[in-house]
């Protein structure tokens, strides 16, 4: 896809459901043992600490790594270990909230870099750019027709630094001068389709997507809305929270979200808190959706709440928990539980197959889900198709 957020500085490419569990019951659980393990890592340390050349008295790198390897020794491909400087930052990205200067740009059919969108209340709003401006240079470097990223490399993205923009719009060139600093982008998208459906893009069960849902979902009733699409394509997931929070919103009370089982067989039962909205609805998945996505579109579809539309689903049906590290203060996630939808389906490895096959074309599939052309968007097309029957 061509589409890439001018102000993110990393991004989180694997497919995730996690939640931080608290780290009380676990010491409380080990604070006895000093098991082999421990002893090992104790002794390795000794003889670095005593023979090792270049050995420095500052240990907290070799502590980091050493947790490092333990968590990429447990074979779970989810598992990791963050410092407290990358937790951090994590759970900024997880938050959408980036330091730069807010717009969304695209390499567009005249190969020029074209911005697509402007979000409010950032650096690049306040100075003025616009959507459909064209970027000719950032920072004295114009574009040469290189990678998109490589050419957003320009931009000065730490708090207070200054970015000079040149930009192209209409036959006029202006500049402009832009300070980057802390900006947050939206989670969710809307729009009218018709006079009577609405639609919905939550790109990430994080941040703060579960309040823009319900803004989206309160906007376009007051413009009519009478059946809805909400589309899951590509998003990866995120917090369990929230995809609970966000099935809560389409079903009724008491209806069960998802069933939690750890390796011991304990089983714990999420079940709706509110009676939610009673409205005809097509939910859109890819296999790009994954994780808290196919927790959500695994509810909706088994209580009849959804028509799913789109192609088989990532098949991640897994959750991840985050512990402290109190000695570090970083933080270890590994796999903890496996979920099953309400009927009882897990969909590790498996996936959800949708209601209606529908394949997008390789054209359709160089675009972001918000920027497919409707005339190639046949899993939209279809949506509408069925809503209007």
């Amino acid at each position: 896809m061509w589409i890439v957020l001018a102000f993110v500085l990393a991004i989180l490419l694997t497919a995730s459901l996690t939640f931080v569990a608290t780290w009380a019951a676990v010491r409380a659980k080990y604070a006895d043992e000093n098991g082999h393990l421990v002893q090992s890592v104790r002794e390795i340390r000794n003889i670095i600490r005593d023979h090792f050349y270049y050995y420095q008295e500052d240990e907290n790198e070799l502590t980091e790594a050493v947790l490092k390897g333990i968590a990429a020794a447990t074979g779970d491909h989810y598992a990791e270990y963050y410092t407290a400087e990358e937790y951090a930052e994590l759970t900024k990205q997880n938050d959408r909230t980036f330091v730069g200067i807010g717009i969304l740009t695209q390499i567009n059919e005249n190969n020029n870099v074209e911005i697509l969108d402007v979000y409010s209340n950032t650096p690049a709003s306040e100075a003025g750019l616009l959507p459909g401006d064209i970027i000719q240079e950032i920072n004295g470097v114009a574009y040469d027709g290189s990678e998109l990223s490589a050419f957003l490399s320009n931009v000065r993205a730490l708090d207070g630094e200054t970015n000079s923009f040149v930009i192209l719009r209409g036959e006029e060139t202006l500049s402009f001068d832009i300070v980057a600093r802390e900006v947050h982008t939206p989670a969710v998208s809307y729009r009218m389709l018709t006079d009577k459906i609405g639609y919905i893009h939550i790109q990430t069960f994080h941040g703060t997507c579960v309040e823009e849902t319900k803004d989206a979902m309160k906007a376009l009733r007051e413009s009519g809305m009478m059946y809805l699409v909400l589309d899951l394509r590509d998003n990866l997931g995120g917090s369990l929270y929230s995809a609970l929070d966000i099935a809560d919103i389409f079903l009724p009370k008491n209806y069960i979200v998802t069933t939690l089982r750890t390796r011991d067989g304990h089983i714990t039962e999420y079940k709706t808190d509110e009676s939610g909205i009673d409205i005809r609805m097509v939910l859109l998945v890819n296999e790009y959706s994954a994780s808290a996505s196919e927790l959500v579109a695994g509810a909706l579809k088994d209580h009849g709440a959804a028509y799913l539309i789109g192609t088989r689903t990532y098949g991640k049906g897994i959750v991840q928990s985050f512990y402290e590290i109190p000695e570090t203060k970083g933080y270890i996630k590994i796999t903890t539980d496996a979920y099953y939808t309400p009927n009882g389906v897990c969909v590790q490895d498996e996936g959800i197959l949708p209601d209606q096959i529908t394949e997008l074309s390789e054209e359709a599939k160089q675009y972001s889900i918000d920027r497919i052309p409707y005339e190639l968007d046949t899993q939209l097309q279809a949506a509408i198709a069925y809503l209007e029957d």
